[in-house]
């Protein structure tokens, strides 16, 4: 009797587990970049902040939100700053949270390129379900590359995801 293999499953990983370590080789790569330093002040951790405590970590920081589902800046190095607790959400005056029209003034200033780029880029779209993409983002990542936003259009129209629901079908009606 011929014995029947069983066909393993290969098990496919989830986008919301690749999308949390693309954010974190995001975040690396931005205090990487800034030497772990806060581009707002110049501190570093270990250097005492404000209330004369010491500064234990940096924050990478989106300029343009991440929130948008399919704009690839949310993983763009380019779209980041690294600083301090501080100059993160804590400070009323000088945040990036809490004082746009100072940081967007800061950001011109002193980030010229980043700002322009961002203002070039914020209403771009792909499809970011789509794991080519998703794999390009993350080799342009690791490997410190900058990401070409045309690169993923082109993977977008190269290999299109297939729809898995209904939702995702665009269904016309028949044509009369």
């Amino acid at each position: 009797m011929d014995k029947i293999k069983k066909i393993k499953k290969v098990k496919i990983e989830s986008l919301p587990k690749i999308r949390r370590r693309l954010f974190k080789l995001w975040a690396e790569k931005v205090k990487e970049k800034a030497n772990n330093t806060c581009e707002w002040c110049n501190k570093k951790p270990g250097d005492i902040g404000e209330g004369g405590k010491p500064i234990t970590t940096m924050n990478a920081h989106h300029l343009q939100s991440r929130r948008n589902k399919s704009n690839p800046l949310k993983w763009d190095i380019r779209n980041s700053v690294c600083v301090c607790p501080l100059h993160h959400k804590f400070s009323c005056s000088e945040s990036f949270h809490n004082s746009p029209v100072i940081t967007i003034n800061w950001l011109i200033k002193n980030r010229p390129e980043r700002f322009n780029y961002i203002l070039e880029h914020f209403n771009d779209e792909v499809d970011l379900e789509n794991r080519l993409i998703l794999k390009e983002i993350e080799r342009c990542l690791i490997e410190d590359i900058p990401l070409d936003i045309n690169r993923l259009k082109q993977i977008e129209i190269e290999s299109p995801r297939i729809a898995k629901s209904p939702k995702e079908i665009d269904i016309q009606p028949p044509a009369l």
